[in-house]
């Protein structure tokens, strides 16, 4: 799952009591996907399992499941409303490999107060990594202007993800 700009996915918690469905995702070995949950019946989310911790790692940050692509090959992780593994949301993520032949990429990300984008998600970069956008509204709120977004490179998707972006996010400089 990828955060869009203009429209973000949220989980609903009218599903099913024990099941808030599937979702079937795919991601690049190297690379972070990041699927937006709304506010649980307990106020919380958590990891209920992960199949296999050599493919994918995942955390819960700022209200979002973020999944980190380790290895080729496929997994599921359990997104639960409780400890229990009740209620819970499965996401089957496939990660690819990379394409890179030998070693790592070592180029630079953009300088921090940049807007970056990466298929559908505008990022601004800032000194710890990338912040995510869920809005155009939140986007212009920040001083963003379309006119400033450039492609993001390799570098600045090795960055840390970030909480995502608040409406006048103390973070913008």
């Amino acid at each position: 799952m990828i955060i869009f700009l203009a429209s973000f996915l949220f989980v609903s918690l009218a599903s099913a009591a024990s099941n808030l469905g599937v979702l079937q995702e795919d991601v690049v070995a190297g690379k972070i996907l990041s699927v937006g949950l709304n506010a649980s019946s307990t106020g919380n989310w958590y990891i209920g399992s992960i199949s296999n911790s050599n493919i994918v790692s995942a955390r819960m940050a700022s209200g979002s499941l973020v999944v980190t692509g380790l290895n080729p090959g496929s997994a599921k992780i359990l997104a639960c409303t409780d400890i229990q593994n009740n209620h819970c949301l499965e996401v089957n993520v496939v990660v690819s490999a990379s394409g890179r032949v030998l070693g790592a990429y070592t180029g630079v990300p953009h300088s921090p107060g940049s807007w970056v984008i990466n298929g559908p998600t505008v990022f601004y970069v800032d000194a710890n990594g990338l912040i995510p956008i869920t809005t155009w509204k939140i986007f212009l709120d920040n001083g963003g202007k379309a006119n400033l977004i450039v492609p993001a490179n390799p570098g600045d998707l090795t960055l840390p993800l970030e909480a995502f972006m608040t409406q006048k996010d103390l973070r913008v400089k």
